[in-house]
This record gives C-alpha cells, structure tokens and sequence, in this order.
C-alpha cells in the first residue's frame, strides 16, 4: 500500500504525517478521523496532526499502518502504486 506520506514525526504522545500533494487519501476518511480524535488536525499544506499513546515501537508502527489504510483512498493508491513502480 502507497499512500504518499513524506515524513511520520514522532515527538512524546505526537505524530504528524506530512503527505505529498497528490496523496491517495480519502477526504471523507480525513474528515472523520480528524473529528473523531481528540486534539488532531489537518492543515492546509497537507500534515496530519494527532495523538497517539503507543509506547513501543510495534505498536507505533501497527498504529501508524492502521490510521494510513483508514486513510487510503484505494483507487487512487493504486493509482500511485503503479505510477511509482513495484515495491
């Protein structure tokens, strides 16, 4: 799965996902999770902003893979997939 992210940065209990600009996200799917979390937002030049409690590293990274296929907007992921060549 593709979803054009350029950078997860991580500081304490806070992430931010910076997406590229034609990111395979689904703006429905954004609006609902940015609703739903407490404290998160979406920016105009494209970071995601939110809170996650996860301690270890598994746990972030399944986290992380959770929120971005939530996210996905599976046409046009694979729409980037094909265009970025095989992974």
């Amino acid at each position: 799965m593709k979803v054009g992210v350029n950078a997860v940065e991580r500081k304490r209990d806070s992430v931010t996902l910076k997406f590229q600009q034609n990111a395979a996200v689904d703006p429905e799917q954004l609006a609902r999770f940015v609703s739903a979390q407490r404290g998160a937002q979406f920016t105009p030049d494209g970071m995601l902003k939110f809170i996650l409690k996860a301690a270890a590293a598994e746990e972030v990274l399944r986290a992380l893979r959770t929120v971005l296929e939530q996210l996905a907007n599976t046409e046009t992921a694979s729409e980037v997939r094909a265009a970025s060549g095989p992974s």
